[in-house]
Order: structure tokens, then sequence, then C-alpha cells
């Protein structure tokens, strides 16, 4: 039997038990985990990158001072795209539904947009290692030669990507010590702190929480009492809409993960004269996007 998208009337017939297939439970807005949640106040954002003084410099008796200028970088700009919706019911329909499914339909307008916005957001994730999605230096979020402000190949920390290493105790453990290698634009040494967070997918859920939560060392050929030097440093987030299921991303509390929103979704509705119908919208508007990679180190798995 076809499906009839169109028209509702089966549901204005007397006896049925109850509609099923649009009343699930959705998951809550996973890009909060991830990003830093910012108003946005105009159609484009930006912002942009510095370099003040490293060290300081020896200075011989008589010498002049050495006079470090700041340095002002590149612009990462963060466009504010629409995203809209709408769902009709008939004059008819709206008479004779039963069901109160003209009123449910009009509450999966919010949950459309919640959804959307899961999915556009976590392009911050699929995207990681594209040039389609840049920081500053116009380089994917996760790279192995990120370039300084100036655009010159002269940082002292420029590799964030560890190849196509999987989840594992040595693969974390190498994730935790480059964090203290980590310097900015100017080489100064950079304090990201000691617990990050690392974004997953369903494939690594068990394996993770037998690496961090486990008081003691899980792996065969360990005595009883060997600590586990992971625990406390890392706080899994399980991504449903991450799509690589090898990927994962460590990020530090400060981290340049950006989600901009530059209006909340507007329910509105309008009749359509000429059919009698009723048509109920929502639009969407907001932007995302990072613009420093420094706070980020992953893979791609295997």
């Amino acid at each position: 039997m076809a499906l009839d998208s169109g028209s509702i009337a089966p549901l204005t017939l007397e006896g049925i038990r109850k509609l099923t297939g649009d009343a699930y439970k959705r998951y809550d807005l996973e890009y909060t985990n991830f990003t830093n949640v910012n108003k946005a106040d105009k159609a484009v954002m930006f912002d942009r990158e510095v370099a003040t003084i490293g060290t300081l410099t020896l200075k011989p008796e008589n010498a002049p001072i050495v006079v470090t200028d700041p340095r002002v970088g590149r612009v990462r700009n963060y466009p504010q795209f629409v995203f809209a919706g709408a769902v009709r019911a008939s004059w008819e329909a709206d008479m004779d539904d039963l069901y109160g499914f003209i009123r449910r339909n009009m509450q999966a307008l919010g949950k459309a947009a919640a959804e959307t916005e899961n999915i556009e957001v976590a392009n911050l994730l699929n995207l990681a290692t594209s040039a389609t999605l840049p920081g500053f230096d116009a380089l994917a979020l996760l790279h192995d030669t990120h370039t300084n402000l100036d655009g010159s190949d002269t940082l002292a920390y420029k590799d964030n990507l560890l190849g196509t290493q999987d989840i594992s105790e040595s693969s974390l453990r190498e994730v935790l010590a480059q964090y203290e290698t980590v310097r900015d634009a100017a080489g100064n040494r950079i304090n990201m702190g000691h617990e990050f967070k690392l974004i997953h997918s369903t494939a690594d859920m068990f394996l993770l929480a037998e690496l961090l939560r486990s008081g003691a060392k899980v792996a065969s050929g360990y005595s009883a009492g060997v600590i586990n030097v992971l625990q406390g440093s890392f706080t899994p987030f399980l991504s449903h809409y991450q799509t690589d299921t090898d990927q994962w991303i460590s990020l530090a509390a400060e981290h340049d993960m950006n989600f901009f929103r530059r209006v909340a979704p507007v329910v509105d509705s309008y009749d359509d004269k000429a059919t009698l119908s009723t048509v109920n919208t929502i639009a969407d508007r907001f932007g995302y996007g990072f613009g420093d990679w420094r706070p980020a180190m992953g893979s791609l798995g295997v």
C-alpha cells in the first residue's frame, strides 16, 4: 500500500487505540557539550588571532631594549545560516481530527529544529579532518602541519592529529603527554589543564568505560593493584551525531569550538485562503565553527 503523506483521512476514523512512530523521545542538544554557546548580534561574527611578546631578551649595560610589536593575524568568520520548515493542516482535517494528530504535528516543528541543530553543529566533529570547515590557518581542526599567524611553518607546536590510532591506553597517554607540550603563536608554553573531554562514538563506549572508570589497570598481564593513570583525566562524551565510528577527539576545557545563536527558533502560522489550510512554520538561525585548533587533539582511528 502506498504511503499517503498528504491526507490524514485515516486518522478521522473512530476506534484507533494509539498513534505510534512520531512520539519517541529525542536526544537533547548534544552540541552544548562540546561547544561554547554564544549569542550572535550580527549576521557574521568573527574572531581574530593575535600574538604578543614571547620572552625577554638579555640587555647588556647601556644597550637598548628590544621592542616587540604585537602581531595581528588572521580572521575567522562565523556566518549565521537560516533553516526553516513548515507543516500544513487542511480545514477539513483540523475539523475532523479525533486524536490530536494536528497538534502533535505542530509540536514536531520544535523537535525538527533541535534535530537540525544537532546534525549541523556535529560537522565540527564530522569535518574535523577536512578543510571544508577550517580554523584561523585555513586548515582542518585536526592537522599535522598547522601554520603560524603569518602563514609560515614556524610553530614550535603544530601537530594535533594522532594519525589513525584507535582509542587505547597508549594513545590516551600520548594525548596527555602532548598536551604538556602545547605552545602559542609566540612560542609560550600553554597550560591546558589536566581534565579533558573525550568525544567518541558508540563503537568505543564500552572500551572507554573500562579504560577510564577502572581504579586499576584492566589489561591482561598486570597484577592487581596497579593504578590506572588515566582515571580522572578524561570525561567521555558519546556523540550520537558523529558519523565516523572510529574517530575520537579530546578537548581541553578552554577550547575554541563555537556555536552562535542569532535567534531562537521562531514559530508562526498563516492561513492559505485559497485552500482554507493552516500552515505552521518554524525558522532557526545559527552559526558554528572554530578558530584556534590547539585545545583539540584526536585521531581518525582505523
